[in-house]
């Protein structure tokens, strides 16, 4: 018989958001998803939920917590170096923990217009606790600003309370009409 599947916290940051009944439902994609925690949760509240990890172990894991929870995810095995979600087919982004520059831009393209991005990483700060992490996953001060600069922001940091090496983001994709742009 298989050990039993623990599954962790969803981030506080998406369960603040949903807790709030800003983020409703629809389909959503949760990247570099390790043991799937905020996959199944989201599933768990009517999300459709696509979940991508490198990892085959995690996503064995995240496999088994999903049936144990009783939540329909759709775990996907992939390199994020060079998976590409479908272009507008989500309406909620999330991706905690991890960083990948070019992945951000196809990132972009998979939401749909007034789709939401939640997203939260280390900083150039996190080098003052571990000087050996890899500058290439570390975000710069205010970069995750700049990159979404023409979307509707709701909340952006480089201080991430408790976790002051951390950045994150909570942003709108821009709506569309012809050459008209709105913020939803």
């Amino acid at each position: 018989m298989p050990k039993s599947a623990h599954v962790r916290d969803p981030h506080p940051l998406l369960v603040r958001f949903v807790s709030q009944n800003v983020l409703t439902g629809g389909r959503a994609l949760d990247v570099a998803c390790g043991v799937g925690q905020n996959a199944i949760w989201l599933a768990q509240r009517g999300f459709t939920v696509d979940a991508v990890d490198i990892s085959p172990v995690a996503i064995e894991r995240a496999r088994q917590a999903a049936a144990q929870a009783g939540a329909a995810v759709s775990f996907i095995h992939a390199d994020l170096d060079t998976w590409s979600p479908p272009a507008g087919a989500y309406e909620l982004v999330i991706g905690f923990r991890f960083l990948n520059r070019k992945l951000l831009p196809r990132l972009q393209a998979a939401l749909r217009p007034g789709g939401w991005l939640l997203y939260q990483t280390f900083n150039l700060r996190r080098l003052t606790s571990d000087s050996d992490f890899p500058l290439e996953h570390l975000l710069d001060l205010g970069e995750l600003a700049r990159i979404f600069a023409g979307w509707d922001i709701v909340e952006s940091s480089d201080d991430g309370g408790s976790a002051y090496d951390q950045s994150w983001i909570v942003c709108r994709k821009t709506v569309c009409r012809k050459t008209v742009c709105r913020k939803p």
